[in-house]
């Protein structure tokens, strides 16, 4: 019994193996009707006149206002932070496109590379730059705040 078990699971394999698997569209009627379709299409050319055009017209991107809020200069030779439009930035790296030069030993600005800016800037803690006007204003907003001018305990 337990031969002819075996011998049924070998032969009903045998006969689905045989079997053609077959092909995506079975008809010849749909084979033919996409082998016309693609005989017939027409593939339109892209102009590149045109689509360098287009990218010629648009309105040049002006960068993003740039403020520092603080940094910190280490004397143990590794590099110091820069806190960029609040985001933390080590010394001679980038973030957001805004590159930050070697903080330098003496002095308190903070040399930056916009992208955009044909010039880099030096910028204070505490200063922002506005591309639009072309100006270095000091960010005074934090000390005009009620809540930072509070004192007493910490939390609600």
């Amino acid at each position: 019994m337990r031969y002819l078990l075996i011998l049924l699971m070998f032969v009903s394999t045998a006969a689905l193996a045989a079997e053609p698997f077959g092909r995506l569209f079975t008809t010849p009627a749909e084979r033919a009707t996409l082998d016309h379709l693609r005989q017939t299409r027409k593939v339109e050319p892209v102009n590149v006149d045109t689509a360098t055009q287009e990218i010629l017209e648009l309105a040049p991107v002006t960068p993003p206002s740039v403020s520092v809020q603080g940094y910190v200069k280490r004397s143990d030779g590794k590099k110091g932070t820069v806190w960029v439009n609040d985001q933390p930035v080590q010394e001679s790296s980038s973030a957001d496109g805004v590159e930050v030069g070697k903080l330098p030993k003496t002095g308190n600005e903070v040399q930056l590379k916009v992208p955009g800016l044909d010039r880099s800037l030096k910028l204070k803690a505490g200063q922002a730059y506005d591309p639009e006007t072309d100006s270095i204003t000091e960010n005074k907003v934090r000390a005009s705040q009620p809540d930072a001018q509070k004192s007493g305990t910490i939390g609600p």
